[in-house]
């Protein structure tokens, strides 16, 4: 049996009940964290669940999940993941595999950092593509993220831009920036309007509407978003103006 558990965008207390459960029934507890930063602490999450918790590598994931579940044949198996299980579409690999390998397997879900920007006021159904600025590097420089959030500006359609997972909003303000500079589609200008949040579902979450040029000199640190607003109904703006 393998259990796919989501830890939620908080700390060790997000983790659902259910999957407390499932962890305290299993014979061996995995916790994944290079796809998200989680700020839960390790050592709470292991008292909470009465055993030790093993750190799985991206490879463990990716290149030897047969491994993982092979273990899940015989054994039953819990494996963490920081937020939801199947927000991003790698753990859908661990799925595939156990469904070719005949291992039964159960998803455990949680909160999500795609349903926690709702706390901006922007409704959920008006966003479009989401997309993750990645830094430059390099021999590697993609900027098809700037494109899919100029897709969803022509559609009318909010952006959420998901960031690096070190990444601080000002690093990604400066290279959408970089990007708008060589592609001049319009989309950015140091006086537009973006929303950058940061911590949301920790208790401590910050949430900014500013200038692209203010959100420059204050950066919030990871984990964090940034949004860029489409077309607002009346109260989404209203809300926005709240904060």
């Amino acid at each position: 049996m393998l259990y796919l558990i989501g830890l939620g965008i908080g700390n060790e207390g997000d983790i659902p009940v259910r999957g407390l459960e499932a962890c305290r029934a299993s014979d061996h507890v995995f916790l994944e964290l290079y796809t998200a930063r989680w700020p839960g602490s390790l050592k709470k999450l292991e008292k909470a669940v009465g055993k030790k918790i093993n750190m799985l590598q991206r490879s463990d994931i990716e290149e030897h999940v047969s491994k993982l579940v092979n273990l899940a044949k015989k054994k039953k198996v819990s494996v963490l993941v920081a937020g939801d299980p199947l927000s991003a579409t790698t753990h859908l690999n661990v799925l595939m595999e156990a469904k070719e390998q005949k291992v039964r397997t159960e998803v455990i879900h949680s909160s999500s950092i795609l349903t926690a920007v709702a706390e901006t006021g922007l409704s959920l159904y008006n966003f479009g593509r989401t997309v993750t600025v990645v830094a430059p590097a390099k021999d590697y420089a993609p900027t098809s993220f700037y494109d899919y959030a100029v897709a969803n500006s022509n559609q009318g359609m909010h952006t959420l831009f998901l960031l690096d997972i070190d990444m601080d909003t000002s690093q990604a303000m400066e290279v959408l920036l970089m990007i708008e500079k060589e592609k001049k589609k319009k989309l950015f200008s140091s006086d537009t309007r973006l929303i950058a949040c940061s911590g949301l579902g920790s208790g401590k979450s910050v949430i900014r509407y500013r200038m692209a040029i203010d959100l420059l000199k204050r950066p919030l640190g990871p984990p964090a978003v940034l949004i860029l607003p489409g077309k607002m109904h009346f109260t989404e703006e209203e809300y926005l103006k709240s904060l």
